[in-house]
């Protein structure tokens, strides 16, 4: 395959992940129905609608006509007069669209079938020259005519605007449509995506968790990610995928706002963003009436039921659904993905309280989306602390060093991975300055019983120099130890013969445990490391 395969800002990419919805909706048009499709930014609504007008153009006695885009001029007799015109027929003002479709079929060579689909659907929810948005007008009359054309089938997509055309102005076409959600790609379904590397640099196990960790299987994430490690035609590490996303966040900023602009858009009288905001709360299982009170007190013009605030969320990205939808309790989780790691990061004081203050919003992070840290393994086995393996466990400490490293960027540090080797291995010390401020922060991950875990904190120490001021050490595990601060303690941080303070968490704190540290280094210089024992959940 010559030059770069990806394209993430292609409505026609190269390579293509056949969608979940294309058979069923192909089905339904050949057969006088309607349907909308929804998905936020980036799912690939533009790249959907061609697999489905290839599928149903298979049929050489049904045309397929593709809208994409409202006229310029937002009425109802702007939309007519544009569909009038790509089907080649003429169009007087104040004609409807059942007079458009009489004379279309009328023809000669009329076909037995006209499928109709509409891109950009949120668009006709805008106002435009007119004092009410023609989409209600306008699909309503397309509607009326579906209804009594067999012959004629009708698809749009949308997002926000859909619930806007249907809450605020109602929309008799949307009552009758089937609705077919895209969501983010899964590790097992995007192998097809990643194939082009294979003749050239594979890309290792390691960078794609940490592809699917930061992009959280959104298409045109993910594609973003692969065109540019593409660009390095060499073998790819996961620090490749945080330089990568850091890139992203600081280039298009305003493309994350959009991506998150279904949950934070005012008209949806903030239902969605509480909802979010409640599941990062309470990852899993949750009931249904604990979702519904995070928004039954707001006001707004449109009064979205939860769920609706469900079905956005889902197709935006920012949570995935593992249970049915009207299950009580639901089961529900944030993804980890780029739109998880965006908040401001004021400062709080010297460089080690803020250190502590970030470091504990990414662990809160990691947390409450812990499932996306764990990779199938083939055989059942026992892990490292003994436990049952149940074909799951946590991804390689490089994996998370690497979502740390993007957290941090993104929180306004300037976050690099030390590059020294020893004892085959790469160090996963993250060393971190902010503000251009000469000073300096070490993070260290280890994973509770793999690789050198004990000598952590011997590790930060050589690594500590007059412009470090603070440090901290993340131990993982996936474990349920009881008695693991007491082992820590007595294994880890006691043969050190270092003064040892325990630290307070916060009430509901995802840290087990915390201990100051405080030790003298081979140069005489003291070191002070803060020891966080967190563990994360399968919620499996």
């Amino acid at each position: 395959m010559s030059g770069n395969p990806y394209n993430w800002q292609s409505h026609s990419p190269q390579i293509q992940i056949p969608r979940s919805g294309v058979e069923r909706a192909a089905e339904l048009l050949r057969h006088n129905g309607s349907a909308v499709v929804m998905g936020g930014r980036g799912m690939g609504k533009s790249v959907f609608l061609g697999q489905l007008k290839t599928d149903l153009e298979r049929d050489e006695r049904a045309q397929v006509l593709l809208v994409e885009a409202p006229p310029p001029t937002l009425t109802v007799d702007a939309c007519l007069s544009q569909l009038a015109r790509k089907l080649k027929v003429p169009f007087a003002a104040g004609s409807d669209s059942r007079e458009i479709f009489d004379a279309f079929f009328a023809r000669a060579d009329a076909p037995d079938r006209l499928v109709l689909l509409f891109d950009e659907f949120d668009r006709y929810a805008e106002k435009g020259a007119s004092s009410q948005p023609p989409g209600r007008g306008f699909f309503n009359d397309l509607e009326a005519s579906r209804r009594s054309l067999p012959r004629l089938s009708i698809l749009a997509t949308g997002s926000i605007g859909v619930f806007i055309v249907r809450d605020v102005l109602g929309s008799s076409f949307l009552a009758r449509a089937l609705y077919l959600p895209l969501r983010p790609f899964l590790r097992s379904t995007a192998d097809a995506l990643v194939r082009p590397f294979a003749d050239r640099h594979p890309l290792s196990e390691d960078v794609l968790d940490a592809l699917f960790l930061a992009s959280g299987g959104i298409p045109a994430l993910l594609t973003y990610g692969l065109q540019e490690l593409w660009r390095l035609d060499r073998e790819v590490t996961v620090d490749d995928v945080t330089t990568v996303y850091k890139t992203f966040e600081k280039d298009y900023r305003e493309y994350l706002r959009d991506l998150l602009s279904a949950l934070m858009d005012p008209r949806l009288s903030d239902a969605p963003r509480r909802v979010w905001e409640r599941i990062q709360e309470e990852p899993g299982r949750i009931t249904r009436s604990r979702l519904k009170a995070a928004f039954d007190s707001i006001s707004g013009s449109l009064r979205l039921s939860l769920d609706y605030a469900l079905y956005l969320l889902e197709v935006t990205g920012a949570v995935r659904i593992e249970s049915e939808a009207h299950d009580n309790p639901i089961v529900v989780r944030p993804i980890t993905s780029l739109l998880d790691l965006s908040r401001d990061s004021e400062p709080k004081g010297d460089l080690r309280t803020q250190l502590l203050e970030d470091l504990s919003w990414l662990l809160a992070r990691l947390h409450r989306s812990s499932a996306d840290f764990f990779r199938p393994v083939r055989e059942r086995s026992a892990g490292p602390s003994g436990t049952p393996g149940e074909g799951k466990r946590l991804v390689p400490e490089s994996v998370f060093a690497a979502h740390l490293a993007l957290g941090f960027g993104i929180l306004g540090w300037r976050a690099e991975r030390e590059a020294q080797r020893g004892a085959g291995r790469t160090d996963l010390l993250l060393r971190l300055r902010r503000n251009g401020d000469e000073q300096t922060a070490v993070v260290e991950l280890k994973i509770w019983g793999r690789n050198d875990y004990q000598e952590a904190h011997r590790q930060v120490e050589g690594y500590w120099t007059h412009d470090v001021v603070a440090a901290a050490v993340v131990q993982l595990t996936d474990a349920e130890l009881t008695d693991w601060p007491e082992r820590y303690r007595r294994e880890c941080l006691e043969p050190l013969g270092a003064r040892i303070e325990e630290g307070t968490m916060a009430e509901g704190s995802p840290i087990r445990a915390r201990y100051l540290c405080v030790s003298s280094t081979a140069d005489g210089l003291e070191a002070r490391v803060d020891h966080f024992l967190f563990r994360l959940p399968r919620r499996s």
